[in-house]
């Protein structure tokens, strides 16, 4: 019965999501020492093209055990991928050339947004802390984060939020939520701000029993989300 209600709860949170047409898929990469920039470039010569949907996005990885760099594709499922298909020659000429710099792949995983905070600004947050989660009430969990991120929208400014399922693969969390600054020290500054306020203290009680499965920072290298 809990198996049943969790299903269908799980997907009415979809269902409610802002975002929850966008489907976001995860390789994570574990380059070989001094090989970053030859990744990087193979990377923006074969994406960097009009996509129907969402974006391509390389990022370099910290405090992920033996996960250097992550591909994100995120779109809409129904509108995917680059406008122009490469072919499969091209790709896996692609692949071979990325699999030279590359050790022992790491997984991957897909996920669903949920929510999007749609006022910020792509072009100064480049750096991203995840929070992979498991909370005991998802639904409860949302409407206490909605409520959170509406009442903190002076604090982050321009910075975007994010609250994403894990509907494949992951370490073990059902969800994940990340912050988006120009770095880590802004990060950090941002958390420390919120952390002082009223809502956080209320977000706390209100959203629920959650275990935290693992926090990890990333900034990104290549965004191409070209129409």
């Amino acid at each position: 019965m809990n198996k049943i209600y969790f299903l269908i709860l799980y997907l009415l949170l979809i269902v409610q999501g802002a975002n929850a047409q966008t489907s976001i898929r995860v390789y994570d990469l574990n380059v070989k020492m001094g090989h970053a920039s030859y990744v990087a470039r193979n990377f923006a010569d074969y994406h960097d093209v009009e996509r129907n949907s969402g974006a391509a996005v390389l990022q370099s990885v910290n405090y992920l055990d033996d996960v250097s760099h992550r591909i994100i594709f995120a779109g809409d499922p129904a509108n995917w991928g680059p406008k122009v298909k490469k072919s499969d020659t091209e790709w896996q000429a692609y692949l071979r050339k990325q699999q030279l710099h590359l050790n022992e792949g790491r997984g991957s995983m897909v996920m669903t947004s949920l929510r999007w905070r749609e006022e910020g600004d792509w072009e100064k947050s480049k750096a991203s802390k995840y929070w992979e989660i498991n909370p005991e009430d998802p639904g409860k969990f949302l409407k206490a984060y909605d409520k959170f991120v509406k009442s903190i929208g002076d604090i982050l400014d321009w910075r975007i939020v994010s609250l994403t399922s894990i509907d494949m693969g992951g370490l073990g969390g059902t969800h994940t939520i990340s912050l988006k600054g120009s770095d880590l020290n802004d990060i950090i500054l941002i958390e420390r701000e919120i952390q002082k306020i009223k809502a956080f203290k209320e977000f706390l009680e209100e959203r629920g029993n959650v275990k935290l499965v693992k926090s990890y920072y990333s900034n990104t290298i290549h965004r191409f989300n070209r129409r």
